[in-house]
């Protein structure tokens, strides 16, 4: 289960998931009406999972999402995958990004695909990765994006403990979260295996190759912990 950064609607894997071999794999679009908060969002993600044995695969903003299942009884959940997701608010850049808003007409000024290689996607994205970014922004209401980046402001880690098996692919290139904010899942999680990809922020719409690789090769561990137990 693919779990969407920010922009909430799974476009921005649509490469990715063309390179995943051998792994079913669902995306699940954030809801675009109502509240925008982790606890609404972990209630209305909880209605929609799968009944049957499945791993959370959480990017950038959903990581919240995540954590907060991770805390629960839920049912089938074998495993979560964070990328490049943080349990505390990121740099501070982040609540000053929510005064550029509405990021819709913003991301259509001649000089947005500077600060979308620069943030977002590495220096070597070209206009089609940069154009996908865009579309994404444009299917996502303004409403709900002011919303999400206000919960990213606001994130805070209170201390909370999970034993459910984790990994988490971190981006090498990360402008927008630090390496220290891994810390915090060490803290969080008892059974947590760490990996990293050379590339910016939005690593697996950067590098889709090499996000499917480190998807594949987190689930194998992931489900090879299950089979063990």
């Amino acid at each position: 289960m693919l779990l969407p950064g920010m922009d909430g609607t799974g476009m921005l894997f649509g490469p990715l998931v063309a390179n995943i071999q051998g792994i079913e794999v669902i995306v699940l679009p954030l809801p675009n009406e109502g509240a925008q908060d982790y606890k609404s969002l972990s209630e209305w993600i909880l209605k929609r999972l799968p009944d049957e044995d499945f791993i959370l695969v959480a990017e950038s903003f959903s990581g919240g999402i995540a954590a907060l299942l991770s805390q629960q009884l839920v049912p089938h959940l074998t495993g979560i995958i964070f990328v490049a997701s943080f349990l505390s608010a990121p740099k501070k850049l982040m609540a000053h990004f929510a005064s550029l808003l509405p990021i819709r007409y913003f991301a259509h000024l001649p000089f947005s695909g500077i600060v979308y290689r620069l943030f977002f996607l590495g220096k070597d994205a070209g206009n089609k990765e940069i154009e996908l970014f865009r579309r994404a922004i444009d299917a996502a209401p303004v409403r709900a994006l002011k919303l999400r980046l206000k919960v990213i402001a606001q994130a805070k880690y209170d201390g909370f403990k999970s034993g459910v098996p984790t990994v988490y692919i971190g981006a090498a290139h990360d402008m927008l979260v630090h390496q220290r904010k891994r810390l915090e899942f060490v803290q969080a999680y008892s059974d947590i295996t760490f990996a990293e990809l050379d590339g910016p922020h939005f690593i697996f719409q950067a590098k889709p190759k090499e996000g499917a690789t480190a998807i594949t090769e987190a689930v194998h561990l992931l489900t090879g912990k299950v089979t063990k137990a």
